[in-house]
């Protein structure tokens, strides 16, 4: 019997998250800062994804890359590609600003779950929609952040995109 999208998609960010898990505990024991908690932490990450949504809508592309690592070692998978580098999705996101006349759309995350990995890793996965005349989007999205001394960022993308119906 085959499993239904739902149930696939949950197996999915199970097995995720358990990948996740080992890598965190194989990294040696986490230690959380006095004062620190996974609840400051989610709002820490809730606030860059926040500003992130904000510049999309905004057309401020820069200002949606200043939530990922700006390394060539960040990645972003999407559907059929693999774009490796900061410097190398920001010119991906331009282009596709260009080739649709600047209209990059209204970004909206309808779900999103935040799982605490330790001090300074974090998972987020949820669903997200993109509205632009005549290609709205949907699609799901895995993200893991890691701390950085100037805060939370985006280290690996992997974000599925299909046509709203």
């Amino acid at each position: 019997m085959k499993k239904r999208p739902q149930a696939r998609f949950r197996s999915h960010v199970a097995k995720t998250l358990r990948f996740f898990a080992i890598l965190i505990a194989l990294s040696g024991p986490q230690v959380t800062p006095a004062g620190s908690s996974d609840a400051d932490t989610k709002k820490a990450i809730e606030s860059v994804l926040d500003q992130q949504v904000a510049a999309w809508n905004r057309g401020d592309i820069k200002g949606f890359m200043s939530g990922y690592w700006n390394s060539p070692e960040l990645i972003y998978v999407g559907n059929t590609t693999v774009t490796r580098g900061w410097q190398t999705l920001l010119d991906r996101f331009e282009e596709l600003s260009k080739t649709s006349g600047g209209q990059i759309g209204t970004l909206e995350l309808q779900e999103t779950q935040i799982t605490v990995l330790s001090k300074d890793n974090a998972l987020v996965w949820g669903t997200y929609r993109v509205l632009q005349p005549g290609q709205d989007r949907k699609g799901l999205y895995t993200l893991v952040l890691r701390r950085f001394q100037a805060g939370w960022r985006t280290i690996y993308d992997r974000t599925s995109s299909e046509p709203l119906r």
